[in-house]
């Protein structure tokens, strides 16, 4: 494996965890987590540092292990994030 690859592999692992952790302080503060939308941030940032292929997965896969780890966002809702973090 490639040094660069490894970077973006780690920096897109940073951003997964980070996508499980900002929704959890967001939601401590009182309304913040309903007016601002912080799962979004990391995706966002592993998109334009790391490129679409690992923004994709970032997308995919933080609102999933959210949900397993802490039930943020309710299985009802899972289908929807997941679209909508990984477009």
């Amino acid at each position: 494996m490639k040094t660069n690859q490894t970077k973006k592999l780690t920096a897109a692992g940073m951003c997964i965890a980070l996508g499980i952790v900002l929704p959890i302080a967001f939601h401590a503060i009182p309304n913040a987590g309903s007016i601002l939308l912080p799962m979004h941030i990391p995706v966002l940032l592993c998109g334009l540092l790391c490129g679409w292929p690992y923004g994709l997965a970032c997308g995919v896969l933080s609102p999933l292990l959210s949900s397993l780890l802490t039930g943020m966002p309710p299985a009802a809702y899972l289908p929807s994030m997941v679209c909508e973090l990984a477009a």
